[in-house]
């Protein structure tokens, strides 16, 4: 192996190492609030703390969503797929569970995350 060749495998391991340890970093926010959206307007905001059970039910379906062991799931639904429900229990901010056919959509959030900054600074 040449020179280059070892350059070139040092510079593709940083570049990986660099982006596992943002992406690391990014993940380990403790998620403080759980939003829920039904037809793209927010339905209710939770404490990632509570213990409890929601169901919603729409004109397309229901769906049953649990809150507890601060994360949320959704434990069953009226979908044909069942997408929603294999999802499984989410506790991080980076993550999200979306049933499109009744239209649900349930994020956590932190607090961490103003809406109001900007996100890209262009000249």
């Amino acid at each position: 192996m040449k020179k280059k060749d070892f350059i070139l495998i040092y510079a593709v391991l940083l570049i990986v190492s660099v982006t596992f340890s943002i992406n690391y970093f990014i993940n380990t926010k403790k998620g403080e609030k759980i939003e829920i959206y039904v037809d793209n307007k927010l339905y209710k905001t939770y404490d990632i703390d509570d213990e409890d059970e929601i169901k919603i039910e729409s004109e397309k379906g229901y769906n049953l969503i649990k809150i507890h062991n601060h994360g949320v799931e959704i434990t069953e639904a009226s979908c044909p797929d069942k997408v929603c429900i294999h999802e499984g229990f989410i506790e991080k901010p980076s993550k999200s569970i979306v049933c499109l056919p009744n239209k649900v959509h349930i994020k956590i959030t932190s607090d961490s995350n103003h809406e109001d900054e900007e996100d890209v600074i262009s000249k």
